[in-house]
């Protein structure tokens, strides 16, 4: 009778553990994307998205037309003056892109080489380079903010309502989606037949969820006499860091002028 008085040595293990806190932290991270900015107020991070979207586009511009190798040096040189600047976080999802994008870079463009194309190396490199330019400006800017800057070139209001209530949907649907799998997981006992055909069913739930969510967001703009105008909170103090930013590229657009 002695085995009675053994303590059960018995472990649960829930075999659909993995899938649930994978897509649990694929949300979380989709969540967080959209919510990223609350406690970066500093550096590049705190320059005004107008700023960042203007010169962005300029650069990126200005450095498809030139082939001269200084200034895309010098380019170089400014990109990796931004990064230097940047969380460890967002730095190692930059070096990791950019690394993917020119090795698919020179596998396309690579061989031309061979057939007596002379420029093919520096289109790979402008393109890397444009491809980290566009990646700063989205990792450090917020994305409610982009869409103030947007109204600032004269972006037809409709399309920034469409694109602004996106996000906002975006964002709702995955907390819901959340909130479904968290309750998902404390159900769990044993395991679920079958989990991934869950998916199914929380996207069925999503989508009859987001028609619900338009229907009742078109009643409230109706109720509230919407007329296709929509308004922007667009201004923000210009400080130290704007000025510094556009001294140093109105420098490079200078460069591309003496050195074109």
């Amino acid at each position: 009778m002695d085995w009675l008085k053994e303590k059960d040595e018995f472990e649960f293990e829930i075999k659909n553990e993995s899938f649930i806190e994978k897509t649990l932290s694929s949300l979380l991270s989709l969540i967080s994307k959209i919510r990223r900015f609350d406690n970066r107020d500093r550096g590049i991070y705190k320059i005004h998205e107008a700023f960042k979207i203007y010169f962005t586009l300029i650069n990126i511009i200005l450095l498809s037309l030139s082939f001269n190798k200084f200034y895309i040096m010098l380019n170089a040189s400014y990109v990796i003056l931004l990064i230097i600047f940047l969380d460890d976080k967002d730095v190692l999802k930059i070096l990791n892109m950019l690394l993917l994008v020119f090795i698919f870079s020179s596998l396309i463009i690579g061989p031309s080489l061979f057939f007596g194309n002379k420029n093919a190396l520096l289109v790979i490199v402008k393109i890397t380079i444009s491809i980290a330019l566009t990646m700063v400006m989205s990792i450090t800017s917020n994305w409610h903010n982009i869409i103030s800057a947007f109204r600032l070139i004269k972006v037809p209001n409709i399309v920034l309502f469409i694109f602004d209530s996106a996000i906002r949907f975006i964002y709702l649907l995955s907390e819901r989606a959340y909130a479904i799998l968290c309750s998902l997981k404390i159900r769990s006992v044993g395991h679920i037949k079958k989990p991934y055909s869950t998916l199914s069913q929380i996207m069925y739930n999503l989508f009859v969820t987001s028609i619900d969510m338009s229907f009742k967001m078109d009643e409230a703009l109706e109720c509230r006499c919407f007329s296709g105008e929509f308004k922007y909170s667009i201004y923000k103090k210009v400080g130290k860091l704007e000025i510094l930013y556009s001294i140093i590229n109105l420098i490079i657009i200078v460069g591309f002028i003496i050195l074109r």
